[in-house]
């Protein structure tokens, strides 16, 4: 065998390929730089698809690709070697070299024909983008679905924070006016006929907030006109008892802080009619402005948690700044469970409200020591 081998790359009794030709300079020369330029682009081809394969780990059936190259890397040398075998008769070394690719090629082939249905199945570049376009397509009919529903979440909150307003002071003027019947005396009248009024003008209001929450009961866009965003805590609504309502003696005084003038004014007269001195703002701003003339002295903060600009945390934030043990209770129309993390003097009342609800409310926390 090692005789036979070396018989095959001895050249000692062979022509080179140039003689041939005649060595004739233009068929030298055309053979030269076409085989050269074919190497060339041979040798480039392997580079590139290494380059491809080893940054992009991702694609699949990625050792097609070094088996390809490979093949293209023994055509660039066939090539090679017949620029050599112009001049130097190794036409053993070349065989061989032949023969490597004939090899390599018979492998990539043989490996490539099963993989061409799998190669086959793979998506298109078009049909990508037409998955894309379907996929994006979905992904906004979905935001829009959740669009759309947040909106009528933020509506129904909203309505039903209003709502509850309404009925605080439905109620509340209405527990008043039941009491001022059974009183006597010219003045109990006037004030009978002013709460009641108070009441009608809520009811009104209560009916066209109902017709929102119908809007967004039918699917058809709302009005946000009177909607709010939902806060990040809500309450759990204070069970009225039948102990009997107790005021002040008339030394306590609530700053009552409410952005709806007719929840404030209901939120005031009550009270007062507690024997509480009463200071009121109709937002927070205005509270802390208040409060920091030091004209007076606060017991208690009743606020409102949902309002423009300085919301009821905030304010109470603000005043707790100014006077560390001020107790404070927040205000809500949004119903929900219990919120957590508060501090022991703060608490927390789910509208509608009453006067008995409130009375008990406030002496609880104005007798905690």
């Amino acid at each position: 065998m090692w005789a036979s081998l070396q018989r095959l790359l001895d050249s000692s009794t062979l022509s080179p390929h140039g003689l041939c030709l005649l060595w004739e300079p233009g068929l030298i020369w055309l053979h030269v730089i076409s085989d050269a330029l074919i190497a060339a682009a041979y040798f480039s081809i392997p580079v590139a698809l290494a380059i491809f394969v080893s940054k992009r780990r991702d694609v699949a059936f990625g050792w097609v690709f070094w088996a390809f190259a490979l093949f293209i890397l023994f055509c660039g040398f066939t090539h090679v070697l017949s620029i050599v075998t112009l001049w130097v008769p190794i036409y053993g070394i070349e065989g061989i070299v032949k023969l490597l690719t004939a090899a390599a090629s018979i492998v990539t082939a043989a490996m490539l024909w099963p993989l061409l249905p799998k190669l086959l199945a793979l998506p298109s570049p078009s049909q990508l983008r037409a998955a894309e376009a379907a996929a994006a397509q979905e992904g906004v009919q979905r935001r829009e679905a959740e669009d759309l529903l947040r909106q009528s979440q933020q509506v129904t909150g909203g309505v039903a924070h209003d709502f509850n307003n309404l009925l605080t002071v439905i109620s509340g003027n209405l527990e008043i006016a039941t009491r001022s019947v059974q009183s006597d005396g010219g003045a109990r009248r006037e004030r009978l006929v002013r709460v009641i009024g108070n009441a009608s003008s809520s009811a009104q209001k209560a009916a066209v907030l109902t017709q929102e929450l119908l809007t967004v009961a039918r699917g058809e866009p709302p009005d946000l006109e009177p909607a709010y965003q939902s806060p990040l805590a809500t309450a759990v609504p204070v069970k009225e008892d039948a102990a009997p309502v107790v005021g002040s003696a008339g030394n306590e005084t609530i700053l009552v802080v409410e952005d709806e003038d007719s929840v404030r004014s209901y939120l005031v007269e009550s009270l007062q009619d507690l024997n509480y001195n009463v200071r009121e703002a109709a937002n927070g701003a205005a509270a802390l402005a208040l409060f920091k003339t030091g004209r007076f002295h606060v017991d208690l903060l009743l606020t409102d948690i949902i309002m423009p600009g300085l919301n009821g945390r905030e304010l109470a934030d603000e005043l707790h700044r100014l006077k560390p043990g001020l107790k404070v209770l927040f205000m809500t129309g949004y119903a929900g469970n219990a919120v957590g993390d508060q501090d022991d003097d703060v608490s927390l009342l789910q509208k509608p409200l009453t006067q008995s609800v409130l009375a008990v409310r406030i002496r609880e926390m104005l007798d905690k020591p």
